[in-house]
Protein backbone atom coordinates (compact mmCIF):
# COMPACT_ATOMS: atom_id res chain seq x y z
CA UNK A 1 0.00 0.00 0.00
CA UNK A 2 1.35 3.13 -0.82
CA UNK A 3 0.38 5.86 1.97
CA UNK A 4 -0.20 9.49 1.30
CA UNK A 5 2.87 11.25 2.81
CA UNK A 6 5.14 8.68 0.87
CA UNK A 7 3.44 9.47 -2.12
CA UNK A 8 3.88 13.25 -2.10
CA UNK A 9 7.96 12.82 -0.72
CA UNK A 10 9.36 12.16 -3.62
CA UNK A 11 13.82 12.68 -3.43
CA UNK A 12 15.36 12.68 -7.17
CA UNK A 13 19.44 12.89 -6.86
CA UNK A 14 20.96 15.19 -8.69
CA UNK A 15 24.29 14.38 -7.00
CA UNK A 16 25.66 12.79 -4.01
CA UNK A 17 23.91 15.19 -1.60
CA UNK A 18 21.68 17.01 -4.05
CA UNK A 19 18.21 16.17 -4.39
CA UNK A 20 15.27 17.52 -6.10
CA UNK A 21 11.62 17.30 -5.53
CA UNK A 22 8.32 18.89 -5.64
CA UNK A 23 5.66 20.75 -3.74
CA UNK A 24 2.45 18.62 -3.41
CA UNK A 25 -1.50 20.29 -3.11
CA UNK A 26 -2.52 17.44 -0.76
CA UNK A 27 0.27 18.77 1.84
CA UNK A 28 -1.42 22.71 0.88
CA UNK A 29 -1.23 25.17 3.21
CA UNK A 30 -2.82 29.01 2.86
CA UNK A 31 0.06 30.13 1.29
CA UNK A 32 2.64 27.34 0.48
CA UNK A 33 2.95 23.95 1.69
CA UNK A 34 1.80 22.63 5.65
CA UNK A 35 5.60 23.34 7.45
CA UNK A 36 5.74 19.86 9.34
CA UNK A 37 6.02 18.27 5.20
CA UNK A 38 8.50 20.81 4.54
CA UNK A 39 10.15 19.75 7.90
CA UNK A 40 10.06 15.74 6.93
CA UNK A 41 11.04 16.21 3.20
CA UNK A 42 14.29 17.43 4.79
CA UNK A 43 14.91 15.04 7.49
CA UNK A 44 13.78 12.15 4.77
CA UNK A 45 16.58 14.06 2.88
CA UNK A 46 19.11 13.10 5.49
CA UNK A 47 18.17 9.55 6.80
CA UNK A 48 16.84 7.41 3.27
CA UNK A 49 20.12 6.41 2.46
CA UNK A 50 22.23 6.81 5.81
CA UNK A 51 25.06 4.00 5.76
CA UNK A 52 24.69 2.89 9.35
CA UNK A 53 20.64 2.93 10.36
CA UNK A 54 21.72 2.61 14.52
CA UNK A 55 22.14 6.67 13.54
CA UNK A 56 18.31 7.64 14.06
CA UNK A 57 16.67 11.23 14.46
CA UNK A 58 17.56 12.38 18.08
CA UNK A 59 17.27 16.41 17.19
CA UNK A 60 15.72 18.98 14.49
CA UNK A 61 15.71 22.54 14.36
CA UNK A 62 14.41 23.84 10.91
CA UNK A 63 14.04 27.88 10.18
CA UNK A 64 10.84 28.35 7.56
CA UNK A 65 12.09 31.59 5.68
CA UNK A 66 9.39 31.81 2.98
CA UNK A 67 6.84 29.50 1.63
CA UNK A 68 7.74 28.24 -1.18
CA UNK A 69 5.29 28.42 -4.23
CA UNK A 70 4.15 25.66 -5.97
CA UNK A 71 6.82 23.54 -8.16
CA UNK A 72 10.07 22.52 -8.01
CA UNK A 73 12.25 22.03 -4.99
CA UNK A 74 15.83 21.82 -4.45
CA UNK A 75 17.28 19.66 -1.39
CA UNK A 76 21.24 20.64 -0.83
CA UNK A 77 22.44 18.31 2.69
CA UNK A 78 26.20 18.07 4.38
CA UNK A 79 27.27 16.74 7.22
CA UNK A 80 29.75 18.81 9.55
CA UNK A 81 30.70 15.94 11.66
CA UNK A 82 29.75 12.47 12.51
CA UNK A 83 31.76 10.63 15.07
CA UNK A 84 30.84 7.47 17.17
CA UNK A 85 28.12 8.98 18.94
CA UNK A 86 26.59 12.01 16.45
CA UNK A 87 26.50 13.31 13.29
CA UNK A 88 25.38 16.86 12.74
CA UNK A 89 23.98 17.73 9.44
CA UNK A 90 22.42 20.54 7.74
CA UNK A 91 19.49 20.56 4.88
CA UNK A 92 19.27 23.66 2.64
CA UNK A 93 15.90 24.03 1.05
CA UNK A 94 15.85 26.08 -2.39
CA UNK A 95 13.14 27.11 -5.03
CA UNK A 96 14.12 25.91 -8.83
CA UNK A 97 15.56 29.28 -9.29
CA UNK A 98 17.92 29.35 -6.10
CA UNK A 99 15.69 31.43 -3.74
CA UNK A 100 16.32 29.80 -0.24
CA UNK A 101 12.76 28.42 1.77
CA UNK A 102 14.35 26.62 4.60
CA UNK A 103 17.17 25.24 6.86
CA UNK A 104 17.62 22.60 9.20
CA UNK A 105 20.20 20.86 11.45
CA UNK A 106 19.34 17.07 12.00
CA UNK A 107 21.26 15.33 14.49
CA UNK A 108 21.84 11.59 14.23
CA UNK A 109 22.49 9.17 16.97
CA UNK A 110 22.61 5.16 18.25
CA UNK A 111 20.25 5.12 20.95
CA UNK A 112 21.90 3.02 24.13
CA UNK A 113 20.62 1.26 27.45
CA UNK A 114 20.75 3.26 29.81
CA UNK A 115 19.25 4.59 33.11
CA UNK A 116 16.25 6.47 32.71
CA UNK A 117 14.92 9.05 34.94
CA UNK A 118 12.57 12.19 34.55
CA UNK A 119 9.59 11.08 32.78
CA UNK A 120 6.60 12.96 32.63
CA UNK A 121 3.30 11.50 33.33
CA UNK A 122 0.57 11.50 30.40
CA UNK A 123 -2.38 13.49 31.47
CA UNK A 124 -5.39 11.65 32.45
CA UNK A 125 -7.73 11.70 29.49
CA UNK A 126 -10.23 8.98 27.49
CA UNK A 127 -9.05 6.68 25.24
CA UNK A 128 -9.22 7.92 21.76
CA UNK A 129 -12.13 5.09 20.68
CA UNK A 130 -14.44 7.03 23.45
CA UNK A 131 -13.16 10.94 21.67
CA UNK A 132 -15.60 12.07 19.13
CA UNK A 133 -13.46 12.84 15.45
CA UNK A 134 -13.13 15.72 14.39
CA UNK A 135 -14.73 17.04 11.42
CA UNK A 136 -11.38 18.09 9.56
CA UNK A 137 -13.19 19.00 5.97
CA UNK A 138 -14.58 21.53 7.77
CA UNK A 139 -10.88 23.41 8.10
CA UNK A 140 -10.06 25.17 4.72
CA UNK A 141 -6.24 23.81 4.68
CA UNK A 142 -5.81 20.53 2.58
CA UNK A 143 -3.28 19.15 4.88
CA UNK A 144 -5.52 19.10 7.38
CA UNK A 145 -7.99 16.54 5.85
CA UNK A 146 -5.04 13.69 5.68
CA UNK A 147 -4.76 13.47 9.82
CA UNK A 148 -7.62 11.77 11.85
CA UNK A 149 -7.94 14.19 15.20
CA UNK A 150 -10.38 13.30 18.56
CA UNK A 151 -10.27 16.79 20.14
CA UNK A 152 -10.52 16.10 24.36
CA UNK A 153 -9.82 19.74 25.36
CA UNK A 154 -9.27 23.51 23.58
CA UNK A 155 -11.72 22.16 20.44
CA UNK A 156 -11.46 24.83 17.37
CA UNK A 157 -13.96 27.83 17.87
CA UNK A 158 -13.70 27.58 21.65
CA UNK A 159 -11.33 30.47 23.76
CA UNK A 160 -9.18 29.04 26.15
CA UNK A 161 -6.69 31.68 28.42
CA UNK A 162 -4.06 29.58 28.85
CA UNK A 163 -4.29 28.01 24.92
CA UNK A 164 -3.43 24.68 25.97
CA UNK A 165 -5.64 21.24 23.83
CA UNK A 166 -5.30 17.55 24.57
CA UNK A 167 -5.87 15.95 21.22
CA UNK A 168 -5.25 12.16 19.92
CA UNK A 169 -4.32 12.33 16.50
CA UNK A 170 -2.66 9.95 13.62
CA UNK A 171 -2.54 9.50 9.95
CA UNK A 172 -6.20 9.29 8.27
CA UNK A 173 -4.73 6.74 6.40
CA UNK A 174 -3.54 4.71 9.12
CA UNK A 175 0.61 5.33 8.08
CA UNK A 176 2.81 3.34 10.59
CA UNK A 177 4.42 5.65 12.25
CA UNK A 178 8.45 6.57 11.77
CA UNK A 179 10.74 9.50 12.34
CA UNK A 180 10.01 11.03 8.80
CA UNK A 181 6.06 10.64 9.50
CA UNK A 182 6.69 11.83 12.95
CA UNK A 183 8.33 14.96 12.02
CA UNK A 184 4.81 15.79 10.06
CA UNK A 185 2.78 15.05 12.76
CA UNK A 186 4.52 17.30 15.09
CA UNK A 187 3.50 20.74 13.43
CA UNK A 188 -0.19 19.19 12.82
CA UNK A 189 -1.28 21.12 16.77
CA UNK A 190 -3.10 24.11 15.60
CA UNK A 191 -1.69 27.84 16.47
CA UNK A 192 -2.47 28.48 20.45
CA UNK A 193 -3.57 32.40 18.96
CA UNK A 194 -6.30 30.31 17.15
CA UNK A 195 -7.50 28.82 20.68
CA UNK A 196 -6.87 32.02 22.96
CA UNK A 197 -8.94 34.32 20.61
CA UNK A 198 -10.96 31.87 19.34
CA UNK A 199 -10.88 32.91 15.83
CA UNK A 200 -8.02 32.39 13.11
CA UNK A 201 -5.19 35.03 12.72
CA UNK A 202 -2.77 36.00 10.86
CA UNK A 203 0.44 33.77 11.80
CA UNK A 204 3.87 31.93 10.78
CA UNK A 205 6.13 29.64 12.77
CA UNK A 206 9.72 30.92 11.84
CA UNK A 207 11.68 27.94 13.56
CA UNK A 208 10.57 24.41 14.66
CA UNK A 209 12.63 22.00 16.57
CA UNK A 210 11.90 18.42 17.23
CA UNK A 211 13.71 16.63 20.20
CA UNK A 212 12.94 12.84 19.15
CA UNK A 213 12.59 10.41 22.45
CA UNK A 214 11.70 7.45 20.99
CA UNK A 215 13.69 4.75 18.74
CA UNK A 216 12.58 3.47 15.57
CA UNK A 217 11.40 0.21 17.07
CA UNK A 218 9.23 1.54 19.71
CA UNK A 219 7.61 3.84 16.89
CA UNK A 220 7.23 0.47 14.76
CA UNK A 221 5.66 -1.05 17.39
CA UNK A 222 3.08 2.01 17.58
CA UNK A 223 2.59 1.55 13.96
CA UNK A 224 -0.80 3.16 12.68
CA UNK A 225 -2.14 4.36 16.63
CA UNK A 226 -2.60 7.34 18.38
CA UNK A 227 -0.74 9.77 19.55
CA UNK A 228 -1.85 12.38 22.38
CA UNK A 229 -0.84 15.80 21.57
CA UNK A 230 -0.49 18.15 24.72
CA UNK A 231 -0.18 21.66 23.31
CA UNK A 232 0.12 24.87 25.07
CA UNK A 233 1.97 28.71 25.06
CA UNK A 234 4.45 30.06 27.45
CA UNK A 235 4.13 33.35 26.94
CA UNK A 236 3.00 35.59 24.18
CA UNK A 237 4.66 39.16 23.66
CA UNK A 238 6.09 41.77 20.94
CA UNK A 239 4.37 39.72 18.10
CA UNK A 240 6.19 36.24 19.08
CA UNK A 241 4.29 33.57 21.16
CA UNK A 242 5.89 29.98 21.66
CA UNK A 243 4.42 26.69 21.07
CA UNK A 244 5.20 23.36 23.12
CA UNK A 245 3.59 19.78 22.43
CA UNK A 246 4.60 16.84 24.41
CA UNK A 247 3.66 13.96 22.20
CA UNK A 248 2.71 10.46 24.12
CA UNK A 249 1.62 6.86 22.80
CA UNK A 250 -1.41 4.96 24.41
CA UNK A 251 0.88 3.36 26.53
CA UNK A 252 2.24 6.94 28.46
CA UNK A 253 5.28 7.22 26.81
CA UNK A 254 6.87 10.56 25.40
CA UNK A 255 7.74 9.82 21.74
CA UNK A 256 8.49 13.34 20.50
CA UNK A 257 8.73 17.15 21.67
CA UNK A 258 8.24 19.56 19.24
CA UNK A 259 8.91 23.44 20.44
CA UNK A 260 8.08 26.31 18.15
CA UNK A 261 8.28 30.32 18.01
CA UNK A 262 5.74 31.77 15.99
CA UNK A 263 5.14 35.56 14.54
CA UNK A 264 1.73 36.73 14.65
CA UNK A 265 0.17 40.47 14.14
CA UNK A 266 -3.15 40.70 16.53
CA UNK A 267 -2.81 43.73 18.82
CA UNK A 268 -6.32 42.93 20.65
Amino acid sequence: MTFTLDDTLGLERISDDVFKSSTDQRYWNLIGPYGGWIAALMIKAVIHDREDPRFEPVALTIDFMKAPAEGELILKRSCDRAGRTAAFWRVELETADGKPCARAMVTLAPHRETMVFSQRNMPDVPPPQEVERFRTEVLPVKWAHLYETRVITGKMGEISPDARSLTWIREADERPLDHVSLTALCDSPYPRIFLATGRPSNISTITMTVYFHAPLAELEAIGSGYLLADARCERSVGGFYDQHTSFYSAQGDIVAVSQQLVWYDRTA
